[in-house]
């Protein structure tokens, strides 16, 4: 069994679990967990399998990675916590919620439904893929090819997180590229809930994105009896870095009521 890498920030004697996105990892929520810790949690900043500095996997969807989070409460003997989900985590937490719910106080999904998305960062990973970091000398260099095909600076810099040197000192991807990429399909696959979820749920969507419209608003309605959505003015996807002194406030006020 095959626990993921984390990093525990606080000793509070609240437990918060918080799961990244796709190409993300758990010190992207650094700067969130240090204000968090300051209200009596525990935060742990999970890197999901084949991210970070998790083990890799040949095997990627959303059952296992549920199995991941349960096999680490487990090993760190947690029986309650709260549970906060990125995009991919989000879907993630979801799931959990389904198998699990007897664990979850409150779980918080930060912009993202239980739907079906298009794979639209297959992109990304061809990018990524073709990127030729053994003959690339700095992360300047890299920066540089980066840029010539991504003109979203943030996005460069998100990717730019994303590598790291080995023991020879070459550079590296941390996260498992290949894998994710084929695993797209199953990533942006919806999460099928057949049943009503009770836990105290909270959607957060940043105002400038469409990763929840309308319509999941009434799917939600019909299966999470007891939600509430809140938007976060002058963000988009990345809700948590692009307004996190709104997103931050919400939190804490969330796990205060």
């Amino acid at each position: 069994m095959k626990i993921p890498h984390s990093k525990i920030i606080g000793s509070g004697s609240n437990h918060l679990i918080i799961l990244h996105g796709l190409l993300g990892m758990g010190d992207n929520w650094k700067t969130i967990a240090n204000k968090l810790s300051e209200y009596d949690y525990k935060i742990h900043l999970l890197d999901q399998r084949n991210h970070g500095k998790s083990f890799h996997s040949n095997i990627m969807n959303y059952d296992v990675m549920t199995l991941d989070v349960y096999n680490y409460l487990n090993h760190k003997k947690i029986n309650k916590c709260d549970i906060l989900g990125h995009s991919m985590g989000g879907k993630v937490a979801i799931n959990f919620s389904l198998y699990y719910s007897e664990f979850v106080r409150k779980m918080i999904i930060v912009d993202i439904a239980p739907r079906e998305y298009e794979p639209k960062f297959n992109y990304l990973f061809e990018i990524m893929s073709n990127l030729d970091l053994a003959n690339l000398n700095s992360r300047s260099e890299i920066q540089n090819k980066l840029n010539l095909e991504i003109t979203n600076k943030s996005l460069v810099l998100f990717l730019l997180k994303n590598i790291s040197r080995d023991n020879n000192n070459q550079f590296k991807f941390k996260p498992n590229i290949d894998i994710l990429h084929k695993s797209l399909i199953i990533l942006m696959d919806q999460i099928y809930i057949d049943k009503k979820i009770n836990i105290n749920t909270t959607f957060i969507k940043g105002e400038k994105s469409n990763y929840i419209n309308d319509s999941d608003v009434t799917f939600i309605n019909n299966y999470f009896k007891n939600y509430q959505l809140i938007e976060i003015k002058n963000s988009g996807h990345w809700v948590h870095s692009e307004n996190p002194k709104d997103f931050l406030s919400s939190l804490i006020h969330i796990f205060n009521n």
